[in-house]
């Protein structure tokens, strides 16, 4: 290798090291599956998450920090990539979540893998299903901040052949120990025939004396409201919870749910036990186990 050939390696290699000095990647990666006997129904086994994440953060010439981060799944690979301005946070990406469906975490569950639908009946929307924005916004914009204690997001989802552009508001504080959160989605649909909704949510946890209370309330805003309450604690070295909703639509339904979980280092484990009461007779009521199990790296 000649002089000038040596000293541009040498360069290279410089500027190579001081990126990589300043710059942080991550690999991490996540399974959560489920054996389901749902009440006389045969066994059962599915999954909710089978996920790989690579992040990436990095400051760019002008002092601003931008991150990367790609979710492998079976769905295929989503990328968010996220600009911090020192005055608040701009998302872009084709996985950006709706500011509802990063916000509207159930603290009312204590289930280890079933906590994800926040809902019993769901956050996908539909007729009486809470909507979390996520589905009908498509690839957000995203902005996020925090000022006087309170953070907050707003998106704004792509227009599409059945919606307009969806706003997504969000924010969450803290108030004497209370953690309390709340957002609504504007869905906007073009065909006159289909309503409009603004489905919302508001939920508060606290924890005192080794308890952790939990109530939520996700309203879809056509015809159909949730109301979650819920408290945990560890007891023997397992984390144990109860939760009870009243859903309130067109036939009313309770829920109880036991949770029972213990983590044990790389996997966790966990029981359910959920009754379902629907008004008007027992002839939908289901009594429903699932255990859950947790592989993480």
């Amino acid at each position: 290798m000649n002089r000038s050939k040596l000293m541009g390696a040498t360069a290279l290699a410089s500027v190579m090291a001081a990126g990589a000095a300043q710059a942080e990647m991550s690999i991490s990666g996540y399974f959560a599956g489920t054996l389901t006997d749902n009440d006389g129904g045969g066994l059962a086994s599915t999954f909710s998450t089978n996920s790989v994440y690579v992040s990436y953060s990095d400051a760019m010439d002008n002092g601003m920090g931008v991150g990367l981060t790609m979710s492998i799944t079976a769905a295929g690979i989503k990328t968010d990539v996220n600009f911090d301005t020192g005055m608040g946070t701009i998302g872009l990406g084709i996985g950006q979540d709706s500011a509802v469906d990063g916000n509207d975490s159930n603290p009312a569950c204590f289930s280890l893998v079933n906590c994800w639908n926040v809902a019993f009946s769901g956050k996908g929307g539909g007729t009486g299903v809470y909507d979390d924005g996520d589905a009908p916004s498509g690839n957000s914009i995203a902005y996020s901040n925090s000022l006087g204690g309170v953070s907050f997001k707003v998106t704004r989802g792509m227009e599409s052949a059945t919606t307009d552009p969806v706003m997504s508001y969000a924010a969450k504080t803290s108030i004497m120990g209370a953690s309390i959160a709340a957002g609504v989605s504007q869905i906007d649909y073009k065909a006159a025939a289909t309503a409009d909704k603004d489905p919302n949510f508001m939920t508060v946890g606290y924890s005192i004396a080794g308890l952790n209370l939990g109530y939520a309330v996700y309203d879809s805003d056509d015809g159909s409201e949730e109301t979650h309450m819920g408290v945990g604690t560890s007891v023997a070295g397992m984390d144990v919870g109860v939760q009870f909703a009243d859903r309130d639509f067109t036939t009313d339904t309770d829920y109880m749910r036991v949770s029972v979980n213990k983590g044990m280092g790389a996997a966790s484990f966990g029981v359910d036990y959920l009754e379902t009461d629907e008004a008007g007779g027992s002839a939908n009521d289901t009594d429903k186990w699932v255990f859950n199990y947790v592989v993480g790296f």
